[in-house]
Parts: structure tokens; sequence; C-alpha cells
């Protein structure tokens, strides 16, 4: 009995070391991930760094519109690196709903950093009122030696 008990605590500890080695090319990407939360909105974005080629991929957005204020919720990605300080589009959580998901990625060369910012859109015109920004998610791969 002792030694069924050793091959299942072995066999446990194996698999969580091997696991990681077998897992898909997406999750051998070094990731980040940031959240942005007040009364009225919510946004998260977890974003895969991928260097050959230079990707951010996947990138996952969730946005939430929690109040019923006049207002849509929009989340927009920012990013620094090779082609500069880039404002990419607004995603908006569609008017009669409470929520919003999508998965993408983005090619734009070598990004040193990248950022998002959860908005309050006016509903009846589309101007922006306020935008939070998250934290800074940097570049989890070292690229000094290039």
């Amino acid at each position: 009995m002792r030694l069924k008990s050793s091959l299942v605590v072995t066999a446990a500890a194996l698999a969580t070391l091997v696991t990681p080695l077998l897992a898909s090319p997406a999750a051998a990407a070094g990731g980040t991930e940031e959240t942005v939360s007040a009364n009225a909105y919510y946004g998260r974005m977890v974003i895969g760094w991928r260097i050959n080629p230079y990707r951010l991929d996947p990138i996952q957005i969730i946005a939430q519109d929690r109040a019923t204020d006049g207002y849509v919720v929009g989340i927009r990605l920012v990013t620094n690196g090779e082609v500069g300080h880039k404002v990419w589009s607004m995603r908006t959580v569609p008017s009669g709903q409470t929520s919003a998901s999508w998965s993408t990625y983005l090619e734009a060369g070598w990004i040193d950093n990248a950022y998002f910012e959860v908005c309050k859109i006016k509903a009846s015109n589309g101007a922006i009122a306020s935008c939070d920004a998250s934290r800074v998610m940097y570049n989890p791969f070292d690229d000094s030696s290039v």
C-alpha cells in the first residue's frame, strides 16, 4: 500500500513539472494582466507577449457597464514601442448589454509596454467623458542583448 501511495504522489509531482513543458505555444508566451474598476465600470485585459514574430497574442479583453447613467463603457489599448505611442481603436459594450468580451491579437513590431483605458462615453453624442488607465504592463522579454 505504501508503494502505491508513493507512486501516486510521484506521478502528481511529475505532472506538475511536465504539464507546463507540454503546454501550447500561446501558454508559453510571457503574459501580463491588469484591471480597472470603479462603481460605474470594470475593465480587464490579459496580454500574451510574443517575440517571434513580435506580437501581442492573445489579447483577452473584458468590459462591464455597471451603471444605468446615460453613458456607455469603452475600452482601448495603448502601446509604446518600435512604432511609437499608439492608441488603438475603442471597443464599446453594445447598447442594451452590461458586459462584452473580445479575443484578438496585435502585430506592431517590438512593443516595450502597454496599458489600457476604460472610458465613459456619452450615449447621446459619443463624446468621451472620462477615462481611467490601468497600470503599465511591461514586455516580460528582455531585448537588451539584441
